[in-house]
């Protein structure tokens, strides 16, 4: 089978290579999928180069390039097909769809734990399916995680991104004021149509004045940060005393600035979010509930499902190249 691999940290178009490995087997409590698509998100690039949460294991062998040592084959999300149950497994029966959620999804065949895969509903297409199991659940988890209520404010940076855009959705039906933040007139339309209310705006110094164009005198009680750098700084300051601030990504590569004088005088509560570690907090049943959460969530017409290149796992460079595309309208999927 073909698998996507990298034998050290860096620029993911320059260290990974597609390689031919023997097609796994399940092990108890395990299925194998057959995978047909994968989605290019930032964590998997990140997880590439070194700047992820989650170390690499290289410990796959191969006889790809030159030099010892292992390979860890990257991705962590797709979709396929079941088509074989380790000794003793209880699971979905070969030939189900489904969702994975597993280090090493970009290759054709994985063995993960029966309970790492999700059902998907027959009118789901696979490359929405694959995208299952990341953007979604941060979405429903977030907005959760804000807990506001009708009428309260909630700013969004990144606000074009996939994950704002799901969770523009799921805010506005509990009548909460989204106001995701944008560089493009395009963006803005769009989200405008939505339901939200855009921040238009070029530069981080300008935040604070086009939140006040949008939202007159009402100050925003949360703020949702992909961002970091300048304007997640600028974004935390627009918040109102006691106002919360979640921090879930890194796309300017730029430490946050925090001021104490926030922290300190107008009591403005910060913490970090992590799918993974949200996620493992969860006991049997509470991940059972988000799940079918989740799943109702995209049977209700959850946006940001949208594939803007696909590319068979061989057009990897061209993929990756795509996925760092500024003002690019949907997911990166790779295929095959």
């Amino acid at each position: 089978m073909r698998a996507l691999v990298f034998q050290g940290y860096g620029d993911p178009a320059r260290v990974l290579r597609l390689v031919r490995l023997p097609r796994p087997e399940p092990g108890p409590g395990q299925v194998r999928v057959r995978l047909a698509a994968r989605p290019v998100n930032p964590s998997d690039l990140l997880f590439v180069q070194g700047a992820y949460g989650r170390e690499a294991a290289f410990t796959v062998r191969t006889d790809a390039g030159a030099g010892g040592g292992g390979w860890a084959v990257a991705g962590f999300e797709g979709a396929g097909t079941v088509d074989a149950l380790g000794p003793g497994t209880t699971g979905p029966a070969p030939g189900t769809r489904v969702a994975v959620s597993a280090t090493g999804t970009w290759q054709e065949h994985v063995c993960v734990p029966a309970d790492a895969v999700v059902p998907v509903a027959d009118g789901l297409p696979t490359e929405a399916a694959c995208q299952f199991t990341v953007n979604p659940f941060t979405a429903v988890l977030l907005v959760r995680e804000v807990a506001l209520g009708p009428g309260d404010l909630l700013l969004l940076t990144a606000g074009g991104s996939a994950v704002s855009r799901m969770m523009i959705h799921l805010a506005r039906e509990r009548g909460i004021r989204c106001l995701p933040v944008v560089r493009r007139p395009g963006q803005a339309r769009e989200l405008a149509r939505s339901g939200a209310e855009p921040v238009l705006t070029g530069s981080a110094g300008a935040l604070a004045a086009a939140v006040a164009d949008v939202a007159g005198r009402q100050r925003v009680d949360a703020a949702l940060d992909a961002v970091g750098g300048d304007l997640g700084g600028a974004a935390l300051r627009c918040l109102r005393p006691g106002g919360r601030f979640v921090s879930y990504g890194m796309l300017s590569g730029d430490p946050l600035p925090v001021s104490p004088d926030d922290l300190v005088f107008h009591q403005v509560r910060v913490r970090g979010f992590w799918l993974p570690t949200s996620v493992d907090r969860l006991d049997e049943q509470a991940l059972g509930r988000l799940t079918r959460e989740v799943g109702d969530a995209l049977a209700r017409g959850l946006p940001g499902l949208d594939v803007a290149a696909r590319h068979d796992l061989a057009d990897f460079p061209a993929a990756v190249e795509d996925a760092r595309r500024s003002g690019r309208d949907g997911k990166v999927v790779l295929t095959g």
